[in-house]
């Protein structure tokens, strides 16, 4: 009893952690975005040209996710996790106090190369500490932290920088990580031997890495996951501009505006956590309980982003947006639960694939979007690039994410991995 109410306990705080440093990554991340208009004005600067700052920050990720995967796999999640968040804490005071833009830029991609390591990190340390028949919805637990940040990011970021400018803001997110980075360091454990023995124990090998890439399921979901992170790095990086420079909004209007999307995105996200495990449960089966609930909800959010191409008024585009965004990120958690399924014993590392998609699409959607809008002279073009790549998603998913079904085992059946 006193180790199960032990386990328990340090679940709680395992979630607690992955939640606060999810929510922080985000903060840092969608800072920028509402400080597009002073920085295009201090350093003299297009939408295009933006862009390619954005993108800076997604091309760290990039080259980090892989890697870490591996790393994490290999090594110790709590050193691992606790280096990455000091040092992109760092960059993020650092960036408050940069003088040109090169310098700038260089730092958004050191930027990256920190933040590129928490969702790997936070995959790992799920799959090490909880209970594989509830795993979906403990890690969207853990990813509401995105949203959320999101939400309070609108009016919290945008009347901070109106007040004492956009330097300011990310001064203070940078100390805000340092004192999250020692919690992490004072309150994390790595999860026993022999509880990720258990639960990883089999007569099968490990997949090799080649494997992994040839994996049709793991493709088509990461493929997913890329038009998953091109709407939210579309939201993240240019709905605030969407909605000033479409509807003429100010930045503090935009900041209260925005946060309606990531509100609908945080109602959602526990539902699809609850449902897939639900599913699975029952079945067994990762298509049943993963991929369809993926396809569905992502075919939601083309229908309502293919309203705003009929320009409504303000009032039903951003009831249309809020929706479209909602809905696309409401499956975020049986993406990582898709990982741990197919291979618990490199968890890691698939995640680490399947977010080099995700770090591709934030390369991608902020240059494309900001490309379209100055060449076209709106966003509609922009629009029409976020419809066609999240349709085929949904097309890849439903051809060749066929997954074989998993046999119910004890896992499935109740946590019997307790040490």
């Amino acid at each position: 009893m006193h180790r199960t109410i032990s386990l328990a306990r340090s679940r709680g705080t395992v979630i607690t952690l992955c939640f606060l440093l999810g929510l922080l990554n985000y903060l840092d991340r969608v800072v920028i975005s509402f400080s597009i208009s002073p920085i295009q004005k201090e350093f003299g600067i297009n939408n295009t040209e933006f862009g390619f700052l954005m993108s800076a920050f997604a091309l760290g990720t990039l080259s980090i996710n892989g890697v870490s995967g591996w790393i994490l796999d290999k090594g110790n999640v709590r050193l691992v996790w606790a280096v990455a968040v000091l040092a992109w804490s760092v960059v993020m005071i650092l960036q408050g106090f940069t003088p040109t833009l090169l310098i700038f830029i260089g730092l958004r991609y050191l930027l990256g190369l920190g933040e590129g390591v928490n969702f790997p990190a936070m995959d790992r340390a799920m799959a090490d500490w909880m209970d594989p028949k509830k795993l979906s919805r403990q890690i969207s637990v853990c990813l509401l932290g995105v949203p959320l940040a999101l939400m309070i990011g609108g009016p919290l970021l945008s009347n901070l920088i109106q007040s004492f400018g956009w330097r300011s803001s990310f001064i203070v997110l940078g100390i805000a990580g340092v004192i999250m980075g020692v919690l992490w360091l004072l309150f994390y454990r790595n999860a026993p031997g022999e509880l990720i023995h258990r639960k990883t124990a089999t007569d099968t090998p490990p997949p090799r890495w080649r494997d992994l890439l040839r994996n049709p399921t793991l493709l088509a979901t990461s493929w997913s996951f890329f038009a998953f992170g091109y709407v939210l790095f579309f939201g993240v990086s240019w709905l605030p501009g969407y909605l000033g420079q479409t509807y003429h909004m100010d930045v503090t209007k935009v900041g209260w505006f925005s946060v309606l999307p990531w509100a609908i995105a945080l109602a959602l996200m526990p539902a699809a956590g609850w449902i897939s495990d639900r599913i699975m449960i029952r079945t067994g089966d990762v298509r049943a309980s993963r991929v369809h609930l993926i396809w569905i909800c992502q075919t939601i959010a083309v229908l309502f982003f293919a309203v705003l191409l009929l320009a409504p008024t303000p009032t039903v585009a951003l009831v249309c947006l809020s929706i479209a965004i909602g809905f696309a990120m409401m499956p975020n958690s049986p993406y990582y639960s898709i990982c741990s399924d197919l291979f618990p014993q490199q968890s890691g590392s698939a995640t680490g694939i399947l977010v080099t998609f995700f770090s591709a699409s934030g390369i991608v959607s902020p240059l494309l979007t900001g490309w379209l809008s100055v060449l076209f002279g709106s966003f509609d073009a922009a629009i029409g690039a976020l419809i066609v790549i999240v349709g085929s998603a949904v097309v890849g998913m439903i051809v060749f994410a066929r997954p074989q079904p998993m046999e119910p085992g004890p896992n499935l059946r109740g946590d019997q991995s307790t040490p």
